[in-house]
């Protein structure tokens, strides 16, 4: 390891001054050790995609893995953090030699390690082991705990980069081609969401990845810089280098010691070092007399004493200032409290308000719910909803247009049925022209939970078959069918 070809300052930092310096470096370096770890992490997600494996499991596979896509960006960047340019493919070719050390450990009993980023060089690029790695690890760590906040911190941004990724995704769809909404996506999940959900969080931990792998090595590098003193070693050399380029002036250096030392020994020295203090001082003095030792100089400056008489005829101003001031502060702080128990009485207000207004959600949510004042809908979006439209055995209807080919229909009927019952018997407030997006909000919280989400999957499949015209599995349509009269068999239609 050569520290003169360093491409880093070093010098004595903080851990978190550390961790900076490896988000630089992962900055700077970017594409190569985001392509590293894809490279690696890719191809795990194809094989766990190929198994047959919940897709929950899967993803959690993948996660877990995580030592199996690091130690190829640490590799990499401690060869480029000595100006050695090393092609990802290289890389690749020693990729078993890299990975493979201790990576039985590293997948169970250290795999939940907060300074897993710190130790990775111990055994990466060290190559230690046994108590060699222990004491080692040992010493390194001693008075450190930046790294268990660097994988803290990183695992909070993975979550919050995967949710954001998430909700840009869904935010880009069309709200009459979206199939799912939040209740069902965090307690029903389909295998499309699920697909969304993984490739959200590959993604995430992606981008993390490089900044946490050199985060961690950076406050490796600090703190064997500071065991080893890699600064002074670096300063010596540069000092050594120097003077070999300068042997002219090396050689001059010593002649003029040498010429000092012999003039030294003259027998004047000799008679000034036996010199009478008096004279020596005065000699001293001459001496500092000089142009070249500077010059003395008498500096004088204005205090303010004040006087007493000031002090009489100003009493009374100051005084004043001072009851002005404080009755200010008094007088902020009153209208401070009363603004703050404003504050309190409007969020209470507001408290009361919204209970008021939703105090049908606090009921419960079995039964039907009438509200004989309301106005009922006979069409929302362009759907008869009236009991008398609808045939007296909706599922069985739907389940025959669907036998005969006529999806569309059959979803179409099986769909305003659910609605027909959803506005008569459970007294949900459904305008007319309401989306089945905005229908699909107003049934969650009000009916039980089975028939929510019994609604949120026939609502999907007819915003597929309607707007999207993708024809559902013929078992799938018809289980729909079936199950219709479990969750709105008492209708008012039959």
């Amino acid at each position: 390891m050569d520290l003169t070809r360093i491409a880093i300052k070093l010098r004595p930092r903080q851990a978190w001054e550390s961790i900076d310096l490896g988000f630089a470096m992962a900055r700077k370096w970017f594409m190569p050790l985001w392509s590293l770890w894809l490279c690696s992490a890719l191809p795990m997600m194809v094989v766990l995609a190929l198994l047959p494996l919940p897709l929950w499991l899967a993803g959690l596979i993948l996660w877990w893995f995580k030592p199996l896509y690091e130690p190829t960006l640490l590799y990499w960047l401690s060869r480029r953090l000595f100006t050695e340019t090393t092609p990802i493919k290289t890389v690749f070719r020693s990729w078993l030699k890299i990975v493979l050390p201790q990576l039985v450990a590293n997948l169970t009993w250290r795999r939940l390690s907060p300074s897993r980023s710190f130790v990775m060089p111990v055994v990466v690029l060290e190559g230690l082991k046994g108590r060699q790695r222990s004491s080692r690890i040992g010493v390194l760590s001693r008075e450190t705990h930046a790294a268990g906040w660097l994988t803290l911190v990183g695992l909070h941004f993975e979550i919050v980069l995967e949710l954001g990724f998430i909700l840009l995704v869904l935010s880009l769809i069309p709200q009459e081609l979206l199939w799912i909404d939040w209740q069902s996506y965090i307690f029903d999940p389909d295998p499309l969401s699920e697909w969304l959900h993984h490739g959200c969080a590959l993604l995430a931990m992606s981008l993390i990845a490089p900044f946490y792998v050199s985060g961690g090595f950076a406050l490796y590098l600090n703190r064997r810089s500071q065991l080893e003193a890699w600064d002074l070693e670096i300063g010596l050399r540069n000092m050594a280098q120097r003077h070999q380029r300068r042997p002219l002036a090396g050689a001059v250096s010593l002649l003029l010691v040498a010429a000092l030392t012999v003039v030294g020994m003259q027998p004047g020295t000799v008679d000034a070092l036996t010199m009478d203090p008096r004279e020596s001082r005065d000699l001293i003095n001459e001496v500092l007399a000089e142009n070249e030792f500077g010059r003395y100089q008498e500096l004088g400056y204005w205090k303010y004493i004040g006087e007493e008489s000031d002090e009489e005829e100003n009493g009374w101003l100051v005084e004043w200032l001072q009851r002005l001031i404080g009755g200010f502060a008094n007088d902020l702080a009153y209208y401070g409290e009363v603004a703050l128990w404003l504050v309190v009485a409007g969020i209470l207000a507001y408290l009361l308000n919204w209970f008021i207004q939703n105090r049908s959600l606090l009921q419960g949510r079995g039964g039907p719910q009438r509200n004989n004042s309301r106005q009922i809908p006979s069409q929302v979006a362009g759907l008869d909803l009236r009991p008398e439209s609808l045939p007296d055995d909706p599922a069985a209807k739907a389940a025959s247009l669907i036998e005969d080919g006529d999806y569309r229909g059959g979803f179409s009927l099986l769909y305003r049925a659910a609605l027909s019952v959803l506005v008569h018997d459970h007294a949900i407030e459904i305008v007319e022209g309401a989306t089945e997006g905005e229908c699909l909000s107003s049934v969650h919280g009000v009916i039980e939970d089975d028939s929510s989400a019994y609604f949120s999957r026939l609502t999907g499949m007819w915003q597929q078959i309607a707007y999207g015209h993708v024809q559902p599995p013929k078992e799938k349509a018809l289980l729909l069918c079936r199950d219709w009269h479990s969750f709105f068999g008492a209708s008012s239609a039959e």
